[in-house]
């Protein structure tokens, strides 16, 4: 007798015997199929993710995305495949692929790793689906691709990554941070450079200098003038502008770190090292020559730096140019004498003229035993007028029996009408002339002995 057994999927006879141990068969491979059956269950981004929002990841569209998948049955010939058309898990998803195909890389049975690469979605509420096929034969059955279901937890959006935006060209971005650049180390220059030309040194060039460093001078000296001022403004600009110059290279270079590097090694070298060694030589010439952006900076800056330079003019009282004592200025001409203009002789008479005040008569005068005296009983014969030129001095002390009494003093001039044929007494030459004899303390200061010199006091003779 022919029975029948209904079945979900449609009516099949069954006979007893033959087809009993056929349908037990089939039922065995639907139910093994079912359960061989691989599916992914959850996933993770392992790259760049743009954003997680409501539970669902979103990917930068056209890039290569590394993504860890959850589930079970993976092998070497799983592939994955993503649709935009909503369905049940395992729904048919063979003819609703939107995208290319991507290889499972399995680590295990439970997990896998694959590279996908998916183009931007148009609608603002769309998203892939995964679809899921293993390519294993079972039965001489190809395995089609599976929806994996609408969870959102199995979803995926794409957006645009944050492309560079420039709100100038990108040359000209450059072409800006080159010149920022520049200003930096002119500002820098300028710090040193013209903070390190005083009121007093600039009013010598301006007096006593070449014809170009009075130029020069004159043009810088007014915006000197305001000491405190200056030294604000270009401070100030200075970090201004170097601030500046790291936040565009960072938009640029859209790295932090990088930005931070080149930024450093940039205002270290461009604008720190060779500007200062420039300046502490023409400082004076790149100070007249930029004076312009000086003014400007000065100028810009002005609100917040001119506030704090009147602080500290109150604080620290008005700017006082470098003013050197005796002793500094006779080492300055000490040790600018290779440099100068100066010989040895010069130098010696500076110098000298310098120690006047600390010097007193007993440091400079000639001991009595060396001097060239004359005993006031001479006759200027031949023999004395011959002995007396020989000497050579212009002035000639006279003694009367000790040399200490000295008594009056010879003037070389005094001889000029003198014949030595005539054998004339030097009493009577030094009665004519009469030169007086002024005695002076061995401590008596030189600045007063030259003093006294100029007046016409003749000094002869020292006690």
């Amino acid at each position: 007798m022919q029975r029948t057994l209904s079945i979900c999927f449609g009516s099949i006879p069954i006979y007893p015997d033959r087809h009993i141990f056929a349908l037990f068969l089939l039922l065995v491979f639907i139910t093994k199929s079912v359960e061989s059956a691989g599916e992914i269950t959850g996933f993770r981004i392992e790259s760049k993710v743009c954003e997680l929002k409501d539970g669902r990841a979103y990917v930068y569209a056209n890039e290569d995305i590394n993504i860890r998948l959850f589930g079970r049955g993976f092998n070497s010939d799983s592939q994955i495949s993503f649709t935009v058309i909503p369905a049940d898990r395992k729904a048919d998803c063979q003819d609703l692929r939107t995208t290319e195909i991507f290889q499972v890389y399995p680590d295990s049975e439970e997990t896998g790793m694959a590279v996908i690469n998916l183009k931007l979605l148009q609608g603002s509420g769309e998203f892939y689906f995964f679809c899921f096929r293993d390519q294993n034969v079972t039965a001489g059955v190809v395995a089609q691709f599976v929806h994996q279901g609408r969870g959102a937890w199995l979803q995926v959006g794409t957006m645009i990554e944050p492309s560079k935006y420039y709100i100038l060209p990108m040359w000209l971005l450059i072409v800006i941070i080159i010149i920022l650049l520049i200003f930096s180390g002119l500002c820098s220059g300028l710090n040193l450079g013209l903070m390190s030309l005083d009121k007093t040194e600039l009013d010598i060039m301006m007096n006593s200098g070449t014809p170009q460093e009075k130029k020069y001078a004159q043009i810088i000296r007014p915006v000197r003038r305001h000491g405190n001022f200056l030294l604000c403004a270009i401070l100030l600009g200075n970090v201004l502008i170097n601030n500046t110059m790291a936040i565009l290279l960072d938009d640029l270079t859209g790295n932090g770190m990088l930005a931070v590097v080149s930024a450093t090694l940039a205002i270290v070298v461009v604008g720190e090292i060779i500007p200062q060694a420039i300046c502490t030589r023409y400082g004076l010439a790149v100070g007249a020559k930029t004076i312009w952006f000086t003014k400007f900076l000065m100028l810009v800056t002005s609100p917040l730096s001119y506030p704090i330079s009147r602080i500290l003019d109150c604080i620290l009282g008005e700017e006082i140019g470098h003013v050197y004592n005796r002793d500094r200025l006779r080492e300055l001409i000490h040790l600018t004498e290779r440099h100068a203009d100066l010989n040895k002789q010069e130098v010696s008479i500076i110098t000298g003229a310098l120690e006047l005040s600390k010097k007193t008569v007993s440091d400079v005068m000639t001991n009595l035993e060396d001097v060239f005296m004359i005993e006031i009983s001479s006759v200027l014969d031949f023999e004395t007028m011959n002995m007396i030129m020989k000497n050579g001095y212009s002035r000639i002390p006279v003694y009367e029996k000790d040399k200490r009494n000295i008594v009056a003093l010879l003037n070389i001039k005094d001889l000029a009408f003198v014949d030595p044929d005539d054998r004339m007494p030097l009493r009577t030459v030094l009665k004519f002339y009469n030169h007086p004899v002024i005695f002076v303390l061995k401590d008596t200061p030189l600045d007063i002995m030259l003093q006294d010199f100029k007046k016409g006091e003749i000094i002869c003779s020292i006690t």
